[in-house]
């Protein structure tokens, strides 16, 4: 059985975040197939706050699904010192700041990235 890889569940449920968009950010950090990671997404569109942080909070399940654990928090902005951003995949409106990753999984995340038409950027 092949694995799927971390780079890819996650940048899917990043792109997920963002379809009950609100004013905000979603910050996902924990653990999958054993390596830590730590992700967020941002929004500029408001909806209401509730819709978000229920979406926010979801990825958790289907992180835990794959065999991960994670938290979710809803906030105002996504940290600072992220290795990578994705801005605008698949059309969304959402960056998504990818955090802790080494050169390799950076690179592999911004062809994840420019494949569904986002536009990566270094901050």
């Amino acid at each position: 059985m092949r694995l799927v890889s971390p780079s890819l569940v996650l940048c899917a449920l990043a792109l997920a975040s963002p379809l009950a968009a609100a004013k905000g950010a979603c910050l996902i950090q924990g653990n999958l197939y054993g390596a830590p990671f730590m992700e967020c997404s941002e929004v500029d569109t408001a909806n209401p706050s509730g819709a978000y942080k229920a979406q926010c909070e979801s990825n958790v399940g289907s992180i835990q699904n794959a065999g991960g654990n994670a938290t979710a928090t809803v906030g105002p902005a996504c940290p600072a010192g992220a290795g990578g951003v994705c801005e605008n995949p698949m059309g969304q409106k959402v960056r998504t700041y990818y955090y802790a990753r080494n050169a390799q999984m950076l690179a592999i995340t911004q062809r994840s990235c420019e494949s569904t038409g986002g536009t990566w950027r270094t901050p």
